[in-house]
């Protein structure tokens, strides 16, 4: 049991490493905007990549992101609905939804995981501009950003398992739980 924990707790961590590091994207997609801003404006001549360049940067952000924000449980869920229910009712709820989740994520790991090869294999580049870059680096972002999806989804399903069993009381949103046990009902 401990074994798995740690496991839980590994997939947490590399989502928070994933997470923070993508984060740096941002400073790049700046870098890139305000470059074209002042080439265009000050200087009166565009870019042909820095438009979709950024795009690039964005996506790669957008879906890195996701397995840190499903650590943290930022994705939309109903809460209004969800506090209705007990720990241990909203632990199942997320067990049952986290289960067809994985179901989702597995089928869009296959799809992406072909169309990345795909266009690894046909040295894909872009037709959107003259500029013409590759963007297999950007589709191998793909099945790789729904692979950590599922690493998380598979720790918060572990977690919600245990809370469910009543083994371990549940944790507090976006840390690792402690393995502690319920306590018994004094007499």
């Amino acid at each position: 049991m401990q074994r798995l924990i740690r496991c839980a707790d590994l997939a947490d961590r590399l989502s928070e490493r994933v997470g923070r590091g993508v984060a740096w994207l941002c400073l790049a997609m700046i870098a890139v905007l305000l470059f074209e801003v002042t080439a265009r404006y000050l200087f009166n001549s565009p870019t042909a990549w820095a438009h979709e360049s950024t795009t690039m940067l964005y996506g790669t952000f957008c879906i890195l992101a996701g397995a840190y924000t499903h650590r943290y449980h930022g994705h939309v869920r109903s809460e209004v609905i969800y506090n209705l229910f007990s720990t241990r009712g909203r632990a199942l709820l997320d067990l049952i939804t986290g289960s067809i989740g994985l179901l989702v994520f597995a089928l869009f790991f296959n799809i992406t995981l072909h169309f990345a090869w795909d266009s690894w294999l046909m040295g894909e580049h872009s037709s959107k501009s003259t500029w013409g870059p590759p963007v297999y680096p950007f589709k191998a972002m793909l099945p790789l950003a729904i692979g950590l999806l599922m690493l998380q989804s598979l720790a918060h399903g572990l977690r919600d398992l245990l809370v469910v069993l009543g083994v371990q009381r549940p944790a507090t949103p976006g840390y690792a739980a402690e393995p502690v046990p319920i306590a018994e009902p004094s007499r």
